[in-house]
């Protein structure tokens, strides 16, 4: 409460660590704004962790219509885009709430889908933020700049109509431009509200049950299965299902016609780069997860170990994908090097691969679910 600046119409918490891509190590951004407000909060929670107990780190989706940007999204891992946020508050230990609003214009989530507890009154979404910053609890909001990935909000002015914390893109070019800065670094956001990506706002609520340790590995176990089976959500392919569209789209020659314009080929590469991360980034977390759960449960360490090894050759060779494509980088090189067709069918064999230890993971994962009742 020390960093908490109070004036008329105005609340901001000062000293809330940053929230950007690459924060902790990390490239999910709900995860890492969750590890940003647990630890204001006082919660002892790594990314790594935040990943898994989402459920982030299991998560593969891919649009079967397009080369989506999108697909990275945690909003579209379930049918209810708000597994991930619940999952993740409620295993620290806290009431999750959500404040919803239908009516974006937002390819993860369309109008005709309503998030719970919809509002579409600005006054309302005020006073809901303005509830928790006054308690000095920073808040997560979907959009507010750019699109709708989570953010933070650590603060309000003119009773609300203006908006401070960080968001993954408000030092993008196309942001930039419209954007104050404090001089902390937080974003300065009128017309937060209007912003067409804005879908909602969330919030750590009142202290919850803590899940038991076992229970908690148990509905962990529950949750990772529920994110890799072959599955879809309207035209999202998500789990094993995942790995097929992804393969196909990379090896549909049409889709890299020769001489394609570059703006093509950078989005081809930012899905290829986006559906890498979430294999490499969430199995080699989720591996590590299950191998320290292993330390903790003897009786079942045989089955958590077996999945960790699984999860960490999936990590691996997720991992020798962009040899194929110069490197991590997201460069012309990097686009360019990804329309060779050799160097598609590599990775493509390399989806495959992914796709059998992701498989053989999710066998072990449900009976070992299943044996735990």
């Amino acid at each position: 409460m020390s960093n908490k600046h109070i004036s008329e119409g105005s609340t901001v918490l000062y000293g809330v660590s940053k929230a950007h891509y690459g924060a902790f190590g990390g490239c999910t951004p709900f995860p890492i704004c969750l590890k940003v407000v647990a630890n204001y909060m006082g919660v002892d929670l790594d990314y790594d962790d935040a990943m898994v107990l989402s459920g982030a780190a299991f998560r593969l989706v891919w649009d079967t219509t397009c080369w989506n940007g999108g697909n990275v999204d945690v909003l579209l891992a379930f049918d209810d885009p708000t597994t991930v946020f619940k999952s993740g508050i409620e295993a620290l230990g806290y009431k999750f709430e959500l404040l919803g609003r239908n009516g974006s214009a937002s390819a993860a989530c369309p109008d005709h889908y309503v998030m719970e507890n919809d509002s579409k009154n600005k006054d309302v979404f005020i006073a809901f933020i303005k509830e928790h910053i006054d308690k000095g609890v920073p808040v997560i909001a979907l959009g507010i700049i750019g699109p709708p990935e989570a953010c933070v909000i650590s603060g309000y002015r003119e009773e609300g109509e203006v908006l401070l914390g960080w968001n993954f893109f408000q030092d993008f070019p196309e942001w930039k431009g419209s954007l104050e800065t404090d001089p902390c670094g937080y974003f300065i956001r009128r017309g937060w509200y209007e912003h067409s990506e804005t879908l909602g706002v969330m919030a750590v609520g009142g202290a919850g049950p803590l899940p038991e340790e076992k229970t908690f590995l148990r509905d962990t176990l529950c949750l990772a299965a529920g994110m890799m089976r072959e599955h879809s959500v309207r035209q999202f392919a998500g789990g094993l299902s995942a790995f097929d569209e992804w393969e196909r789209a990379l090896l549909d020659n049409p889709q890299f016609p020769k001489d394609a314009p570059l703006p093509m080929l950078m989005e081809r590469m930012m899905c290829q780069s986006d559906a890498f991360t979430m294999v490499a980034e969430g199995r080699g977390y989720g591996g590590m997860f299950f191998k320290d759960e292993a330390e903790k449960f003897p009786e079942y360490s045989c089955e958590l170990m077996e999945i960790s090894s699984l999860f960490k050759q999936e990590h691996d060779a997720a991992w020798e994908m962009p040899k194929h494509h110069v490197s991590l980088g997201m460069g012309e090189a990097q686009a360019r090097a990804l329309a060779r067709r050799e160097n598609r069918e590599a990775i493509a064999e390399l989806i495959r691969k992914c796709k059998y230890f992701d498989g053989k993971a999710l066998e072990k994962i449900k009976a070992l679910s299943e044996r735990m009742g």
